[in-house]
């Protein structure tokens, strides 16, 4: 009996000690005894398993938590510092290392230190340690990614956009919470830990292209202002943020706000269009502009509190706000036909428009015993907007065409998700379900009148499995959407299957390949569903089509990932195809051109790219090279296109102590959907920084060697057949000057964050401009 109840005992302390989350804290010193920021802390298993990792703050501290019990291996590492290596055994209990000294001494350029291998690979996505040189040398999380040259992702300065490649969605997330690009810029580096760049997302991310989560610092009491402000001095041209957080005890406060605008006065635009007339008569008109003005601003708002009850529950509450204005888009040129300029016309179009769309989301996020977890989220929004467009061509002072349009939009939303995930040995199982129901309202006046009111909802229902055995990883879903849409008694009701199946074989630490699979659908814009007409000039018309349907697509791809010293590769090679896509079709009704848009037969996309980085001076040079080629084959049901594009796109990132320099350069990367030729930006910009502490300015300047800004698109429709640029001069040679700063005050702790964010940005409303 005594032998079965100290087998009982032992039993009970067992699971006990394997229940408890353990956390290991240290502070990483010179033999100087100084603290070393930004140092990389990595935390292993003994068979090299990730577990996590991190950087240390402005006074070398860092800490660990959440951890089970075992043996792990402690890595510390900095630039010009000698890497150590901490064995940690029979872990079982929380463990204060103290000060962990690094040595200086004996540096050699060459030593192995924490750079290229701060990319480590998991099952699921790749885990980036920003260094403590890539660190100093940003001023947020938006320039500190452009810093990291992440595979396939493009950071545009010009536009404050985050893309991919291969084109799609990149959603952003800070600590598994989406967010917008506005709240990653007004992310501090010093708060960064690590980046999880999510290459191959699951069924939980709805067919994003990739995923970027930061996870960040957490702090307890005390907090921080941060401020950063970006502006040209000679242009109506800036980016501003400031956000603050306050934490006492189990709560924390937060603020945020960002503010962008653009003012250009020598904006203008030349068309060439072709009208060929059922009765055989055929007209080429062309646009000649004159300079004119452009403006713009954006503002973005939120507030939010939470409160957490640390490895148990956490509850957050934020009331958002976002307000986008253009007042001003003017254009005015001299149109005219091309086989008789004598007849041509002065013409004028102009048009503004502004939106504002408050939101609340509420989350809650419950742990679970057993490596379970619980989190529950429903967002309410509501989009007010309108536009106005005044479009006139005269002829010696008397008009000829005088349309005006006025759309006031109101649109109600409500979004509900919930996921339930599960752990084991092996890999973890997600399963969640979505639902969106929304009401538009839309009330066309002017020229034309209308009122559109449409209803819509969608439900998503998941099932998926990631794990990994031995060096394949992989990953394993099933899902289903149910999408309906009603408008005045017509619409559609639909149901797709939406299975997804990865896999990933890792050739060692340094190279693998991996194949994806997926079928997905996605619903039409309630702008192209809207069953209305607006006129486009005295030849067009724009209609809507409320019997368009969801859109179902087969996406299939291959990569290959390679890391070799200085050197780090990828190759990829993706097919896009589009069954029924809504693409734009031209009908000729009279001596009137209908511009619309229906559910096509197929469209195509090929894409094979090649990149490569090298790191000749470890931290201190970092350049990137890729090219690549995209091919289209769009098939409507009255015609069908083919078309290829080359491209390139290189990047360069300097540092030096606390200066940091960057250089970026691609070509246009163009895109053929439907009928249209869209030609992408061809833009060159460089930048320069110092950094002393919390102090940063900077300078940086924006297509240096070109005269104007040019962007434009060319139609292929047989009918009617166009051309169209767009000119700004203001955005060459723009200089930008940057100065950021940041106040702490308090000290830091690990606090919870959520996991999920949905917003609604949809307003639905139905432009009429060209």
């Amino acid at each position: 009996m005594k032998k079965i109840y100290n087998l009982l005992v032992a039993i009970i302390v067992c699971q006990t000690l394997s229940a408890q989350t353990l956390q290991i804290k240290g502070r990483v010193t010179s033999v100087t005894k100084q603290p070393v920021e930004f140092a990389n802390v990595i935390l292993r298993k003994n068979d090299s398993t990730f577990v996590t990792g991190g950087m240390t703050d402005e006074k070398g501290r860092f800490s660990m938590e959440n951890l089970q019990t075992g043996r792990y291996n402690l890595l510390v590492s900095s630039v010009g510092f000698q890497t150590k290596n901490l064995a940690i055994s029979n872990f079982n209990k929380d463990i204060d290392l103290g000060s962990i000294e690094i040595d200086s001494t004996a540096i050699a350029l060459d030593e192995v230190v924490i750079t290229a291998a701060n990319v480590i690979n998991q099952a699921d996505r790749k885990i980036v340690i920003p260094t403590s040189t890539q660190m100093k040398a940003s001023t947020n999380g938006f320039n500190l990614l452009q810093r990291l040259n992440l595979k396939r992702i493009q950071v545009d300065v010009l536009r404050n956009t985050i893309s991919a490649s291969g084109g799609g969605e990149v959603q952003l997330r800070i600590n598994g919470v989406k967010v917008s690009i506005q709240e990653v810029m007004a992310l501090r580096p010093e708060d960064i830990l690590r980046i999880e760049h999510y290459e191959d997302p699951g069924l939980r991310y709805e067919g994003a292209e990739a995923v970027i989560d930061y996870i960040t610092r957490r702090r307890s009491t005390g907090g921080f202002v941060s401020l950063d402000f970006t502006n040209s001095p000679h242009v109506l041209w800036g980016n501003n943020n400031v956000s603050a957080k306050l934490n006492h005890k189990k709560s924390e406060f937060g603020i945020f706000y960002s503010g962008s605008y653009r003012g250009f006065n020598n904006m203008w635009r030349e068309n060439s269009e072709t009208f060929n007339f059922p009765s055989g008569e055929s007209l080429t008109r062309v646009e000649d502009g004159v300079p004119d003005k452009w403006f713009m601003n954006w503002s973005y708002m939120h507030l939010n509190y939470n409160y957490q009850e640390p490895n148990k529950w956490f509850f957050n509450a934020t009331v958002r706000t976002n307000i986008n204005e253009n007042p001003k888009q003017n254009y005015q040129s001299l149109l005219y036909p091309i086989n008789n300029p004598n007849q041509g016309v002065h013409m004028t179009d102009k048009s503004s428009s502004w939106e504002h769309a408050p939101s609340m989301d509420l989350y809650f996020q419950r742990t679970l015993k057993k490596q379970q977890s619980l989190i529950l989220n429903i967002v309410g929004t509501y989009i007010d907007s309108n536009s106005k467009r005044d479009y006139k061509e005269q002829r010696d002072g008397s008009p000829l065409t005088n349309l005006f349009s006025n759309v006031d939009g109101n649109k109600y939303s409500l979004i509900g998700e919930g996921i339930y995930e599960k752990g084991f040995k092996i890999g973890r199982l997600s399963t969640g379900v979505k639902h969106t129901q929304s009401y538009t309202s839309n009330k066309y006046s002017g020229s034309s009148i209308a009122q559109t009111d449409m209803k819509q909802s969608e439900t998503y229902l998941y099932t998926e499995f990631q794990g990994k055995v031995k060096k394949m990883n992989f990953s394993m879903g099933v899902g289903g959407t149910r999408s309906w849409f009603n408008q005045g008694g017509k619409g559609y009701q639909n149901y797709t299957f939406r299975p997804t199946v990865s896999t990933t074989y890792n050739f060692n630490e340094n190279s693998f390949l991996r194949y994806r699979g997926e079928i997905y659908s996605t619903a039409p814009s309630l702008a192209d569903l809207g069953n209305v007409e607006q006129a486009i000039d005295s030849l067009q018309i724009r209609r809507g089509n409320s019997n368009l349907k969801p859109v179902r697509t087969y996406k299939n791809s291959l990569t290959y990932d390679i890391r070799k010293g200085i050197f780090s590769g990828n190759l990829f090679v993706g097919h896009w195809y589009h069954n029924k896509p809504i693409m734009e079709e031209t009908l000729v009704e009279g001596d009137k051109f209908i511009r619309t848009k229906d559910n096509q037969k197929s469209w195509q996309k090929l894409n094979s790219e090649a990149e490569l980085s090298v790191r000749p001076f470890k931290d201190f040079l970092t350049m990137k090279f890729a090219t690549g080629i995209n091919y289209f084959d769009s098939k409507g049901n009255t015609y069908h296109h083919t078309y290829t594009n080359w491209y390139y796109r290189t990047e360069a990132n300097a540092s030096y102590k606390n200066w940091s320099a960057f250089f970026e350069m691609q070509n246009h990367r163009n895109n053929f959907y439907g009928e249209t030729l869209s030609y992408g930006e061809n833009y060159h910009l460089f930048g320069i920084m110092y950094k002393h502490k919390q102090l940063s300015m900077g300078a940086m300047m924006i297509n240096p060697f070109v005269d104007n800004w040019i962007q434009g698109s060319e139609n292929k429709n047989v009918s009617a057949p166009s051309k169209n640029w767009i000119y700004i001069k203001e955005s060459s040679r723009l200089l930008a000057i940057q100065l950021s700063y940041n106040f702490n005050f308090g000290r830091k702790y690990e606090s919870a964050q959520k996991r999920l964010n949905n917003q609604d940005t949809d307003s639905g409303v139905m432009s009429s401009n060209k």
